[in-house]
């Protein structure tokens, strides 16, 4: 299994996303735009390869939606902010289009290269 390039394409995903939205959109600092992109890339990237694994690209993007959105806007309030969480649903739906295509690509070429054939002792 090769998570340095699904990794790596996660990141491209979620990165620009959280800096456009947040500090190119609103007045979160770049600091702090990181710091929501580096725990929200952590958790679901864990969220990725045990939900999408197992349930599916479908239930993967709706929880990817609600946890996102959370995790920006909780991360966000711990940092200080107030009166954000439009903030971070925007982010959230933005990063959730993303993520319906970047789960078909795990799908197609991390999990099923690691699936192992039924039947097989």
């Amino acid at each position: 299994m090769n998570h340095g390039k699904s990794m790596l394409i996660k990141a491209l995903i979620l990165f620009p996303v959280i800096w456009i939205v947040l500090t190119g959109f609103n007045e979160v600092t770049f600091t702090d735009s990181t710091i929501v992109a580096v725990v929200l890339y952590v958790v679901a990237y864990i969220g990725d390869m045990l939900v999408v694994r197992n349930a599916g690209n479908t239930v993967g993007t709706i929880g990817d939606l609600l946890l996102g959105t959370l995790v920006i806007w909780f991360t966000l309030v711990l940092l200080g902010y107030n009166d954000i969480f439009g903030e971070a649903l925007a982010a959230g739906l933005i990063l959730t289009a993303g993520e319906y295509f970047y789960h078909k690509w795990l799908i197609r070429n991390l999990f099923e290269e690691t699936a192992e054939p039924i039947g097989n002792v």
